[in-house]
């Protein structure tokens, strides 16, 4: 049998005023100590904030040596600020700085604090909390700690303090407000107990709307909770419940921001895909290099049509293990080093892999430039090690009681060994200045001058050789440079152009300068000899490189010296250029700053030997 609204409604009102009159005797008995403790929890929760705030405040004057009077200082103002006691606490125990103590002596007069709960639980577990009596303050104080840290070095505890009182006064405010809450509530329901089934059915209806709203993906709906009963409750868990969801959605886009920004700022490419062979990912680098236009969700065969990636993604997926191959690529002439791994799809489905493609185009090169250049000093010295051991073999064969041919043997020993003495030299001094051992010595120097010296320098062999040596150009202005260097890069350049001009030639050092504002130096190494091809131009400061192997050679020639030359000028921010026609000579410029660039590595060199 059905029973009728007044009957129903009779019945909440009776149930209403009971549960209103239970309440307010119960709550008062039930919720006061549970409060206390949540209070009591709460404070717990800010102080060890406050705490982890202090000891940051505090971490920077720890790390740099502050006094103990700074630090207690510090404190006292960071306790004002946060209105609480403040004490800092160094890792034995002893009290570095306290807001309810002042000064140094009375600081060392404080027991040790080693043994105190919080301090204790603080090194032990992370954080300390506790309520006690302060021996200090005498007063019962609620008390959170938490370490101070630098990396993994322990420099003290920060721990934080509030008197218990002012605890109780806030729980007591609370315990009033409650009852007063519940007297009202009391009247309240007993005055609208008929209406009450309304109330009811009203808030239900916002808590349904609410939920259809979720269903349909607004996560951004809430349910506007105005009660402490249990819809109240079921409206709290649903906007929880869409909190945390919102969370955890914002914190995956975030993950993927930053993955995707990882991806993008990678030289290297990187490479994903499923266990049916579809791209997932596919980074800039990667794009880039391949020229690939939209590869994400479309099959690799269809992006890449390379058989190394094919061999490596087929490997993985099918094997589920570890795949390399070296892949060279001859349109943008890289080499790369593909590596390929598995990694889990979605749960119950097979792996994919992931593919890294790393240019080691450099590496490769830098190999390369240092087995010629073993092979390049490995045939230098043994050309003139098989002659000298040819003539040392003659001569115990008997030449060496000829005088006339042991005399001209030893001669021939003596050039070899001479030539084997200069290679070497010129290997050691490129060595030193490529691993930048000596920096440059800066004064102001006159280009004009070196020349000069240059030019005496050379006079007698040009003479020898029927050469005109000779001096052009209006003359260059003061620089700031090496003298030693720029004497050694002209008389290397100067030999080169004497040994290498036929007789009847001329050559000619032009100084000057490079721009209208006489800014920049100019010395010019100019000659009228053979010239040098074009296809030689871009190696020719190249290590052992030779126009005329066997020309060089005969004239003594190491195939060095351009080289040191291309460093020694890089290492005073000079350069030095070559241009060359064949048939009518060849012209090697030296441009030279009037002051050093600081950006360049000859710039710091120059303010460390300024400093020193």
């Amino acid at each position: 049998m059905r029973l009728p609204r007044t009957t129903l409604r009779a019945r909440i009102a009776l149930t209403a005023i009971a549960a209103s009159g239970s309440a307010l005797i119960a709550v008062p008995l039930l919720v006061g100590p549970q409060l206390r403790r949540n209070y009591v929890e709460q404070s717990q929760q800010a102080l060890l904030a406050e705490a982890r705030l202090m000891a940051q405040v505090v971490l920077e004057p720890m790390l740099r040596g502050a006094t103990i009077s700074e630090l207690d200082t510090l404190v006292d103002d960071a306790s004002r600020e946060i209105r609480a006691r403040a004490t800092v606490v160094a890792p034995d125990g002893q009290v570095l700085a306290d807001s309810a103590v002042s000064g140094y002596d009375a600081l060392l007069a404080l027991d040790n604090h080693s043994t105190r709960p919080e301090i204790v639980q603080a090194l032990r577990d992370g954080a300390g909390r506790t309520v006690r009596m302060s021996r200090t303050v005498n007063r019962e104080l609620v008390y959170a700690a938490v370490p101070i840290r630098s990396g993994g070095r322990m420099l003290g505890v920060s721990r934080v303090a509030l008197p218990m009182d002012g605890v109780e006064s806030q729980v007591a405010k609370l315990r009033g407000a409650i009852a007063l809450s519940l007297g009202l509530a009391f009247a309240i329901a007993a005055l609208l107990s008929a209406p009450l089934s309304s109330s009811v059915i009203g808030p239900l209806r916002d808590v349904m709307e609410v939920a259809r709203r979720f269903a349909q993906g607004e996560l951004g709906a809430r349910i506007d909770v105005r009660r402490d009963d249990e819809l109240g409750e079921l409206g709290r868990i649903i906007n929880d419940t869409a909190a945390e969801l919102q969370a955890r959605l914002a914190e995956s886009q975030r993950d993927r921001a930053r993955t995707d920004a990882m991806l993008s700022a990678m030289d290297e490419g990187v490479l994903a895909v499923d266990h049916g062979g579809l791209v997932l990912v596919a980074n800039e680098a990667l794009q880039r290099w391949f020229d690939l236009e939209s590869p994400t969700g479309r099959p690799y065969r269809e992006t890449f049509h390379l058989r190394q990636v094919e061999e490596v993604i087929e490997s993985v997926l099918q094997q589920g293990t570890r795949a390399t191959r070296e892949l060279e690529l001859t349109s943008p002439g890289r080499i790369l080093a593909l590596t390929g791994v598995p990694f889990p799809d979605t749960e119950g489905k097979p792996k994919g892999a992931v593919l890294t493609f790393h240019d080691i185009s450099a590496r490769r090169q830098g190999d390369k430039v240092r087995r010629d250049f073993v092979a390049n000093a490995s045939h230098e010295l043994r050309t003139p090690l098989t002659s000298i051991r040819g003539f040392v073999e003659a001569l115990e064969d008997g030449a060496v009681h000829d005088p006339q041919t042991a005399v001209r043997f030893l001669g021939k020993i003596r050039t070899h060994a001479d030539r084997m003495a200069v290679l070497v030299e010129d290997l050691l001094e490129l060595s030193r200045l490529e691993s930048g051992d000596r920096s440059p010595d800066w004064e102001e120097v006159s280009p004009n001058q070196l020349v000069e010296e240059v030019l005496t320098s050379f006079s007698g062999r040009a003479a020898r050789k029927s050469l005109t040596l000779r001096r052009g150009g209006p003359g260059a202005p003061v620089v700031v440079t090496d003298a030693e260097r720029l004497m050694r890069i002209l008389e290397n350049l100067v030999d080169n152009a004497v040994k290498y001009t036929p007789a009847g030639g001329h050559v000619e050092i032009y100084a000057g300068c490079a721009d209208v504002d006489a800014e920049t130096a100019l010395i010019e190494v100019r000659d009228d000899g053979p010239g040098i091809s074009p296809e030689h131009l871009s190696r020719l400061f190249e290590r052992f490189y030779r126009v005329d192997k066997a020309r060089s050679r005969d004239l003594g020639g190491t195939g060095l010296g351009l080289s040191i030359v291309r460093h020694l000028a890089e290492g005073m921010s000079a350069s030095v250029k070559v241009s060359s026609e064949v048939g009518k000579g060849s012209r090697f410029t030296v441009t030279l700053p009037r002051e050093p660039d600081p950006e360049s590595e000859a710039g710091p060199q120059r303010r460390r030997a300024e400093d020193a």
